[in-house]
């Protein structure tokens, strides 16, 4: 019998939710805790889009990204951690004693806390290991914010030449940073493929 191996691990991606080796709230916030840019943390789970989602909330003392702290907990947790999301808040949004799932949800929705998704497709897949490899990172997921990985005008120019290599595509500087992410760019790029019949 053949092995079948899991295509999100064959692509370095965490697992979905329900293979995850899920480690305890406590030992997130924990570990959340030990970056230096950390004055607080707790962890809680949501539901969204009908699954659970585990989300850090921190109160940081030195601006630090949701998706920087996220890649901090993966690389001493693992991937397969369980945490989804970090929210950046300026205190613990509390209603009564406990986190107020509600407000947290609501960030999510708007986008204020992304959650981790790894690429959908070959576009995806390319655009994923470009940024990766551009920016150094380990860790990006498709709807991170390219300025909250650390980007910048320097390296959104090599990423727009290493596009253009790679798909024989000029995006302008505008609409890339207009798009934000790697699922903004690959819209894009569907969107002029599609036109010239690739």
């Amino acid at each position: 019998m053949a092995t079948v191996v899991n295509p999100r691990r064959r692509l370095g991606l965490p697992p979905l939710l329900k293979e995850r080796l899920m480690v305890g709230l406590a030992e997130l916030a924990s570990t959340l805790r030990g970056h230096s840019a950390v004055r607080d943390a707790r962890a809680t789970t949501i539901r969204h889009d009908d699954r659970d989602a585990t989300i850090g909330l921190v109160e940081f003392s030195q601006y630090v990204s949701g998706p920087e702290l996220r890649g901090y907990v993966w690389d001493r947790l693992g991937a397969d951690c369980g945490l989804d999301g970090v929210l950046l808040v300026d205190a613990m949004p509390l209603a009564g004693d406990a986190l107020d799932t509600e407000y947290i949800r609501s960030a999510v929705i708007a986008g204020t806390c992304t959650l981790f998704e790894g690429p959908v497709d070959g576009i995806e897949e390319r655009l994923l290991s470009i940024w990766t490899g551009t920016m150094n990172l380990r860790w990006i997921g498709v709807h991170d914010d390219f300025l909250d990985l650390g980007g910048d005008s320097m390296v959104a120019v090599e990423i727009l030449s290493k596009i253009e290599e790679e798909f024989g595509e000029a995006l302008d500087v505008y609409d890339f940073m207009s798009t934000y992410s790697i699922r903004g760019v690959a819209s894009l790029l569907r969107g002029r493929l599609v036109l010239q019949g690739q």
